[in-house]
């Protein structure tokens, strides 16, 4: 098949872009991509089927049929957007609850990237993201990992800068512990699937985390305030072989929610 991949790929740093550009590829499509914030119009190329990552800006009427659109963050973050969405044939999204008219698609992590390095686990608790909501920063001031990383961080943090791909799977992998906060109380971003093949994680209670992780794994490696996520954290490095024992479940978890299973899925329906 034929499919126009529209995603910022190249503007501003890495974009997730890439691993569903790469999970088509390996399905044996034929994959041209628009990068609709860099460039003004699509390429001239013939498709058989849009594929839309976000596309914040973009008037879905313009573009070949079937087209689908993956819409990764909660809705009211976007002014308008639901009225946009409206003009595609399916959407997707990882939010719960999930909006009416879209279909829950939780994903994040691709088994040949996101993994074990080889390094030693030298860093206790680990936070990777950016800084920006209220809410991480609350939770991260309490919580107090023992190394941050991401955009956006003032110096009294302390910061690394931002971790890509290889760079972030090699942090991941030194941490005994990896620490994930969603920007809102909605669920669930793709940093929980991207963490955990490489450490331990423990991550805020929204919605989508115990179905994914089921109830009980869930309840065990999530918490509700940042109290809770210390005291967690702290029992967690206590607790080495446990800490072992829940991480192997967590794996086993997420095994499904690969890219190359949501391309599946959103081609095949």
């Amino acid at each position: 098949m034929n499919i126009l991949l529209v995603t910022p790929l190249y503007a501003g740093g890495f974009d997730a872009g890439h691993f569903w550009l790469k999970a088509l590829n390996e399905l044996g499509h034929l994959v041209a991509v628009w990068d609709y914030r860099t460039q003004p119009i699509p390429p001239p190329v013939k498709v058989d089927f849009t594929l839309v990552m976000k596309g914040e800006s973009i008037e879905p009427r313009t573009l070949r049929r079937p087209r689908i659109c993956y819409w990764p963050d909660a809705l009211e973050r976007t002014p308008g957007i639901e009225q946009v969405l409206q003009h595609y044939d399916r959407v997707y999204t990882p939010v719960r609850p999930t909006p009416a008219g879209m279909t829950w698609l939780p994903t994040g992590w691709d088994p040949s990237i996101h993994r074990v390095m080889q390094a030693p686990r030298d860093i206790p608790s680990l936070y990777i993201g950016t800084n920006n909501s209220p809410r991480k920063r609350g939770f991260l001031a309490v919580v107090k990992p023992t190394f941050l990383a991401g955009n956006g961080w003032p110096d009294t943090w302390q910061a690394l800068g931002p971790q890509y791909l290889h760079d972030f799977v090699a942090l991941a992998s030194r941490a005994k512990v990896a620490i994930n906060i969603h920007q809102g109380p909605v669920g669930l971003n793709r940093k929980l699937f991207e963490l955990i093949p490489s450490a331990f994680t423990i991550t805020d209670r929204v919605p989508g985390v115990e179905e994914v992780l089921g109830e009980d794994l869930g309840y065990q490696v999530s918490f509700d305030t940042p109290e809770e996520g210390k005291s967690l954290l702290e029992w967690a490095l206590l607790h080495p072989e446990k800490m072992e024992e829940l991480w192997a479940k967590e794996k086993a978890k997420i095994a499904p929610y690969t890219y190359l299973n949501a391309c599946r899925k959103i081609l095949g329906s």
